[in-house]
């Protein structure tokens, strides 16, 4: 009998203490359960886009600006900010004006089409090699500008048989690096001058110039997929007889320019 009172004590014993220790339990909640409680929220706020500080009309504008380098879009979302435009310069050889609405006014009015008074636009064009632009210091005048994005369309055309393409791309680094000199900030995107029948040594310069743009993490627009087949005759009628590009050429070339600075699902 007696063995049994003590059977039974010990099971009111162990029952006190499985009560107390749930019930103590109940009342502190785990540091795991207050982690969870806080991580959905911590995560929707790093999940924010970066549109989420901004108006819903502003944040639109941010959203089409995808395919841009990444310090031009954060520039860009400052003067949304601000209240500020954002400058864009397209900057390449005399091709751009090769016919009275080059592309870069296409581009030009695509853009202002698109982001109103959000952007402003410059073009400069040089009738130069790259070797010539960087001794005579012309980068000077893209930095004076203060350019957010700078789309630059290298003078290899111009280069093709005048210079190597290892002076070429020399060159090109030279005068990203001194422009951002003179306009911290500025960021670029690289794009190839037009192409032609038939290019041979001149298809290799531009590949050449699309791997340095790779490597280097350099926003590269191939505009070159909006033409004919550089080995079919009909790419000559996008050119005229010197080889530079006519209405169709800047038609094809603007579109290129246009879809990467504005990138709409």
């Amino acid at each position: 009998m007696k063995k049994v009172f003590i059977f039974f004590l010990l099971i009111l014993c162990g029952g006190v203490i499985v009560y107390g220790n749930l019930h103590w339990k109940s009342m502190t909640p785990s540091s795991t359960s207050a982690d969870s409680s806080t991580s959905p929220e911590k995560k929707q706020q790093s999940d924010k886009s970066d549109s989420s500080s901004l108006g819903t009309e502003e944040g639109e504008y941010l959203s089409i600006t995808v395919n841009w380098p990444e310090d031009a879009r954060s520039l860009y979302k400052e003067k949304l900010g601000a209240e500020e435009p954002f400058k864009i310069v397209l900057m390449g050889s005399p091709e751009m004006d090769s016919i009275e609405e080059g592309w870069n006014d296409k581009v030009a009015d695509a853009l202002e089409d698109e982001y109103g008074d959000t952007v402003s636009i410059e073009s400069l064009s040089f009738e130069t090699n790259t070797l010539e632009f960087v001794r005579e210091e012309r980068y000077e005048e893209v930095g004076k500008l203060q350019p957010g994005l700078v789309i630059f369309e290298p003078f290899v055309f111009k280069d093709n048989g005048n210079v190597m393409i290892e002076d070429s791309l020399q060159s090109i680094d030279t005068i990203m690096e001194e422009v951002k000199e003179v306009s911290p900030g500025a960021s670029f995107a690289l794009t190839p001058p037009q192409p032609i029948y038939q290019p041979k040594n001149y298809a290799v310069q531009v590949s050449q110039i699309q791997e340095y743009a790779e490597e280097n993490d350099i926003p590269f627009i191939d505009h070159w997929s909006n033409w004919p087949d550089v080995e079919d005759e009909e790419i000559k009628t996008y050119l005229d007889d010197v080889s530079s590009p006519n209405e169709q050429g800047h038609t094809a070339w603007a579109k290129g320019i246009i879809d990467f600075l504005v990138e709409k699902e």
